[in-house]
């Protein structure tokens, strides 16, 4: 581009560029560029109805560990480290010792990652004794201000002047937001929801005098003269604010960052569409608009920022040394410490049964599918120590059926399969046939449901209804407050009369009718039933009874939900997943097939689905009347001894919950009060791949997810592989959020979950404003007293040869960069031995840590 190019930008008045097109901006490659990062650094967050854990900073994971926190501190107050108070009260509780110290030391040192000289675990252990006496958890996020080396023009006038811009652009922008994606939550809907996000806003704002109140009596003038794409606004906004074109890239990634929530839900509606034009995008849109409010104040209150400074200085790519009044090696090194720690007594637990890995010959009553999380783990363990005739497996809890799921009743679905993948076909509900002729009066019975909600909410928030509600409906809300203050109790007793007791009232269930008219014939159903015996590695001796059981959690008044639900079925309950997965493999046809290709099932053996609420712990059965006589009683076994497990694992759940009876723990199913229903996944810290009999018997404290894996049946390493690149990453999305959320709770979590609102009825505000809620609440970490989830990266032991792994890396660079950088930590089981991945593909071998 020529000098004349370059300066014609700047001499243009705004009138000029409204008709540009955006391939004609004389900076649209530089500006592309920096579009591109920051579409790379943030990461999406999906809606409350399919809501799943993301790692916040998956887009950046080809950077180290280390080097991203530097990177994101150049533009935000991200935090990717604990405090050292953290460190030092976990130290005392000798959660690690000055053994681990010594050897995260010796790890660092090893892998020359930092540049700087190292301190002695000496002198980091008597830093630990120092802090002795200082409170080790604040009750409440960490708000202090940060350090930061690029900002906002607003943050940078609001420190000039003691202004509060920075949060009324964030509170403008939250307001038209919400209100332009809202999803049916809204009495009002905009006019302009057809729109891009970019021309919607131009049109709503030329309505809107809220900033000419406020006193920036330029705005909606300005906004008239904008040119036509956002993209072109962007470039011209960033020269009326004068930033110097090196600094365009970090500067985009600074505003990006002053309301992430809101950056995030944008990334989520570009990934979701069908383009893949940055310039287009409601990323490059929101920041189009930030810039333009900023250039409003400029103009409005004469003032201008003088960015020459950082011009040379702050280039987004480069490197900083660590900042040594933050401690930043310090903390590190404890982290690693308290990782070893823990891995130590991971292995150390494991290693007694290294030996035992054999599969068992012998024919078990039933064989138990649940999903690897680890909510999953507790109950598996208890069962198996119920009965020696239950066997336990992990899979990925949408059990290898990627459908969009139909409701009865319902014109569109959800899709049960993780985030990442899209359906291959859908699968609609129908009643039983013994249930047929009352589905026409059973369907009008639901839409007038449905009609009168409708027409209740309309009333409740309409001009006229609004007035009188209160007066003339308040008592009749006391009662229903005052009842739902109670709380809704699962009476224990009554679960002994069998979970699988038949329903009064008709029950919709999954149907395979329609699936050859999507393509999906006898020959994929039986080529996806192989995919899943393979890639949970049961292909030889079946149980009489096997069981697919997915997960649900029950919560009531929790607008996160789908949080504590299956993440594998997209935040949704796994049922009917395990329905479906079921029913394929009980067909004739489907079984022939797999026989032919080698597996063959007994004809005793029969599939069925059932579901674990990790709320209460009880596992409900599905459809035990198309079970045969001799079945059922078997059934009917099964059920007593998971009920036995099912009190176990309440009794050893009860402690972390700080519940001092069974049912003060299952009236937190029905409370809409509770902000602890359970804790999810809270202490994740560990995902083991291999037979049961590395893990059975061993009690993992509800930490580990668990993916059975035998090697002998993977001779060309294809099952390993999916593991690798599919559970493994979802693990590794799921501690990151965990880890995130913790140590960085004003940036990746959200919040006060008391104060939480529903917007758009997609996502939460805290109170009625300010950004868009991203990652967990402080209620899903700590108790109030101590944090539940100690931040941790993950420890993943694979029961497989060194080179089968090494092969899976050097095909896949997004499995290389997790290792490489220290995102995840891999430990190979190889002959009754254990051996630590480092970088190069090199292997080192542990020894029992005492």
């Amino acid at each position: 581009m020529s000098q004349v190019q370059s300066a014609v930008i700047n001499k243009q008045p705004l009138e000029v560029w409204r008709g540009l097109l955006s391939r004609q901006l004389p900076e649209r490659e530089l500006l592309q560029e920096a579009l591109q990062s920051v579409h790379q650094c943030i990461a999406p967050v999906w809606p409350l109805k399919d809501y799943v854990a993301v790692n916040p900073y998956h887009g950046i994971t080809d950077r180290s560990f280390l080097n991203v926190r530097k990177y994101l501190r150049i533009f935000s107050d991200s935090e990717t480290l604990m405090p050292l108070t953290h460190y030092a009260a976990a130290f005392r509780a000798g959660q690690f010792e000055l053994s681990d110290v010594e050897s995260a030391l010796a790890e660092l040192q090893t892998e020359n990652l930092v540049a700087e000289p190292l301190p002695s675990a000496a002198r980091l252990v008597a830093c630990l004794g120092a802090l002795e006496s200082v409170t080790a958890e604040p009750d409440t996020p960490d708000k202090t201000p940060r350090k930061r080396q690029m900002r906002a023009f607003s943050e940078i006038l609001d420190a000039q002047t003691g202004g509060d811009w920075t949060q009324t652009i964030g509170d403008e922008l939250s307001k038209f937001c919400a209100q332009h994606y809202d999803q049916g939550e809204a009495a009002w809907k905009s006019p302009w929801q057809h729109l891009s996000l970019f021309d919607a806003w131009r049109n709503a704002v030329q309505h809107d005098r809220s900033m000419e109140i406020m006193g920036v009596s330029c705005f909606r003038q300005l906004v008239q003269q904008l040119p036509d794409s956002a993209e072109t606004t962007l470039a011209v906004m960033l020269e009326e604010l004068k930033v110097p074109r090196a600094l365009w890239e970090t500067y985009l990634l600074c505003q990006a960052c002053q309301t992430p929530g809101w950056s995030a839900w944008a990334k989520y509606q570009f990934e979701q569409g069908t383009s893949e034009e940055l310039d287009s995008s409601d990323l490059t849109a929101l920041l189009a608009i930030r810039l333009v409010y900023e250039v409003a104040l400029s103009e409005a209150k004469s003032f201008e920022v003088d960015w020459s400074k950082l011009a040379g200085a702050t280039p987004v790519r480069f490197k900083v040394p660590f900042d040594s009044e933050e401690q930043v090696i310090e903390r590190y090194i404890l982290l690693r410490a308290s990782e070893i720690a823990y891995r130590n007594k991971l292995l150390n637990s494991l290693r007694d049964n290294v030996s035992n890995c054999g599969q068992s010959t012998e024919q078990k009553l039933a064989q138990m599918v649940f999903c690897i999380d680890v909510r999953s783990e507790r109950i598996r363990r208890q069962l198996e120590q119920t009965s020696a005739a239950i066997e336990t497996l992990g899979f990925a809890g949408f059990f290898g059926i990627p459908m969009e799921y139909i409701r009865w009743g319902d014109q569109g679905g959800d899709n049960q399969l993780p985030v990442l993948l899209q359906p291959q076909f859908q699968v609609t509900e129908e009643l039983p046939k013994k249930d047929q002729g009352q589905q026409e009066l059973l369907l009008e019975q639901q839409e007038g449901n449905r009609s009168f909600r409708k027409l209740w909410k309309r009333f409740q928030q309409s001009a006229v209804g609004s007035f009188p509600f209160v007066e003339t409906m308040g008592l009749f809300y006391g009662l229903l407050l005052g009842k739902r203050a109670w709380g809704t109790r699962v009476s224990a007793g009554m679960e002994s009369k069998g979970s699988h007791s038949q329903h009064r009232k008709p029950v919709p269930r999954p149907s395979l009718n329609g699936l050859d008219a999507q393509g999906i014939t006898v020959e994929k159903l039986t080529e996806m039933a192989e995919a899943i015996l393979k890639n949970m590695s049961l292909t030889t001796g079946f149980a009489q009874l096997v069981v697919f059981c997915g997960h649900e959690s029950q919560t009531a008044n929790n607008p996160l939900k789908a949080g504590l639900d299956c993440g594998a079925c997209g935040g949704h309950s796994g049922a009917s997943n395990a329905q479906v997965a079921a029913e394929i493999m009980n067909l004739a046809a489907v079984r022939r097939g797999l026989k032919r290709k080698g597996i063959e099932i007994p004809e005793d053996t029969v599939f069925i689905a059932g579901v674990h609420n990790t709320t209460t712990d009880q596992i409900r059965f599905f459809e035990p009347d198309q079970l045969s006589a001799s079945h059922r009683e078997q059934l009917d076994s099964l059920q007593q001894l998971t009920l036995q497990a099912t009190h176990l694992t309440r009794a050893e759940r009860m402690t972390s919950l700080n519940s001092e009876s069974v049912s003060e723990l299952l009236q937190r199913a029905g409370d809409w009060s509770e902000v602890r229903p359970e804790w999810g996944l809270s202490n994740n810290a560990a995902l083991v791949v291999g037979p049961r009999q590395l893990t059975r018997a061993v009690d993992l404290d509800g930490r580990t997810f668990l993916h059975n894996y035998d090697p002998d049946q993977d001779p060309e390493g294809t099952v390993l592989e999916n593991i690798m690149t599919a559970p493994m990453i979802v693990a590794h999305w799921i501690n990151m959020q965990y880890y995130a959320s913790t140590v960085d709770q004003r940036y990746c979590g959200s919040g006060n979950k008391t104060v939480h609102n529903v917007t758009g009825g997609f996502g939460i505000l805290s109170g009625n404003g300010g950004d868009l809620m991203t990652g967990l609440p402080w209620q899903s970490l700590h108790d109030g007293q101590n944090l539940q989830h100690q931040p941790q990266r993950l420890q993943v032991v694979i029961n497989a040869s060194r080179q089968a792994i090494e092969n899976v890396i050097a095909r896949h660079t997004l499995v290389a960069n997790l290792l490489q950088g220290s995102w995840l930590y891999l430990v190979a089981c190889e002959a009754g031995e254990f051996y630590q991945y480092r970088a190069g593909n090199q292997w080192k071998h542990l020894d029992r840590a005492e």
